[in-house]
């Protein structure tokens, strides 16, 4: 496997639960050393988070300034639109497989390739959107394992509401929760046209009194990345200090 520090790496998983072989990414810290244990970030839409998001220039100037602890940075992708709706919307037909294939096989497999802590307070989900939907379902489902999650404008429903209902044990969780004021009526990667605007509100009052730390912001701007860009800087100084 290959390590090169400063660089992002991809490799072919196959997963047993799913029956199936997918993309993962993975970014080496230019200082990275195994001498030393690493905190993971797990990207979902891991190429937008590296493409558009700039994840990893965001990390490395904030190692340099020692203002957060070292972290392995990994990012599941999307192939298309249709996978990603089957694998990271709630109401996907793999999302539940999906989800049980992070917690097991790819956190497994982290682990075992790379130094790590170890421990779900280490750990940092993130994603925007659907992928959002997805990191927020991971963390509710293994609290335990994933302590920390950013959910950059999910796509909420009842259902999705009623999930975060059935569950007693979110007081693990550190959550930090945004949405865009501009996302009340836009066009979806799908062409539909959505409100995430008022079901993410919804949510907000549901999680601010469930949860060990909870940081919930409306933020100036859309559905897009350049309203979820500068959230990440402030995000990695929150989970990674």
């Amino acid at each position: 496997m290959e390590m090169t520090p400063g660089k992002i790496h991809s490799i072919d998983f196959k997963s047993e639960i799913l029956n199936d072989t997918y993309e993962i990414q993975y970014y080496i810290p230019k200082n990275f050393s195994d001498l030393y244990k690493h905190r993971v970030i797990i990207t979902f839409d891991g190429q937008d988070f590296f493409r558009f998001g700039q994840l990893e220039r965001t990390y490395e100037k904030l190692r340099e300034a020692e203002e957060i602890d070292r972290a392995i940075i990994i990012g599941v992708p999307y192939p298309d639109v249709d996978w990603r709706y089957d694998h990271f919307s709630p109401n996907g037909k793999h999302h539940e497989k999906f989800v049980s294939f992070t917690a097991h096989e790819l956190m497994s497999w982290v682990d075992e390739h790379f130094p790590t802590l170890k421990v779900g307070t280490s750990r940092t989900l993130m994603g925007e959107s659907l992928a959002a939907s997805f990191a927020l379902s991971v963390a509710i489902t293994y609290p335990a394992t994933f302590s920390n999650v950013l959910a950059l404008s999910p796509y909420v429903d009842d259902d999705f509401i009623a999930r975060f209902e059935s569950q007693s044990s979110l007081m693990h969780l550190d959550m930090y929760h945004t949405i865009g004021l501009e996302e009340d009526d836009f066009e979806s990667i799908s062409k539909d046209r959505a409100d995430f605007l008022m079901p993410n509100r919804k949510l907000h009052e549901h999680l601010s009194t469930r949860l060990l730390e909870y940081k919930y912001e409306e933020l100036d701007g859309g559905h897009i990345w350049k309203t979820w860009k500068p959230i990440l800087e402030p995000a990695m100084k929150h989970f990674l200090s």
